[in-house]
């Protein structure tokens, strides 16, 4: 009887020990979880973040894509415009014919056009900002696999379009500004021509200016 006693002690205190160490390992595999649990809850608000980040740059993108539509359609229109005064004012043989009026239709479309580029200017900052914000954030991980990255990538090559996008805003905006500026010239020179009673020709210094300027942005 004391041999069995003696067993059964033996084999509860092994039995314990294994227990407390199995016991050890699951409150440590418990612990892991719960770390992992938040990161994964961390990693999925992320994607939500990126998600929506990139459903606003897509809005925005579109939003600019109908602003360069509009751009289009007043460049068209401007062409035109100085087409037809072109052909009235420095034809060859011809006088000028209401040059007042023409220069005022004429500057009046070249501010419209100059304050439709500086709102796009500002737009297209606040947007290359918010990417940059929103790809700074998303860029914190180092694994190129994940899908936070490849949003973060798809962000980068967005604002590298965008920038080009800003950058040939600034162009025809400087073009813009250098017609209105030859126009001012060509309109005082035909002022005083037209008050003089002369006929004006494409050889004058001032429409050449004009007319150089008007077809280099072309």
């Amino acid at each position: 009887m004391d041999e069995i006693i003696t067993r059964w002690a033996t084999d509860l205190t092994k039995y314990q020990k294994e227990f407390k160490e199995q016991a050890e390992k699951v409150a440590e595999w418990d612990r892991m979880l719960v770390v992992n649990s938040g990161k994964v809850q961390k990693i999925f608000g992320n994607t939500v973040d990126a998600e929506r980040a990139t459903q606003e740059v897509e809005r925005q993108l579109a939003s600019v894509e109908g602003q360069q539509e509009e751009l289009n359609a007043w460049l068209d229109r401007y062409e035109r415009e100085v087409d037809e005064m072109l052909s009235k004012q420095v034809g060859p043989g011809e006088t000028l014919q209401g040059p007042d009026q023409e220069r005022e239709r004429t500057y009046k479309l070249a501010e419209k056009l100059s304050e439709r580029l500086d709102e796009m200017g500002k737009d297209l900052g606040s947007m290359i900002e918010e990417i940059n914000n929103a790809s700074s954030t998303l860029s914190k991980t180092n694994k190129t696999d994940e899908p936070i990255s490849q949003i973060a990538r798809i962000l980068n090559s967005h604002l590298s379009q965008l920038q080009m996008i800003d950058q040939g805003t600034a162009e025809l905006q400087a073009k813009v500004s250098a017609a209105q500026k030859a126009g001012q010239s060509l309109g005082s020179r035909l002022g005083g021509y037209g008050q003089n009673g002369g006929n004006i020709g494409v050889g004058g210094s001032a429409a050449d200016d004009f007319y150089r300027s008007y077809m280099g942005r072309r």
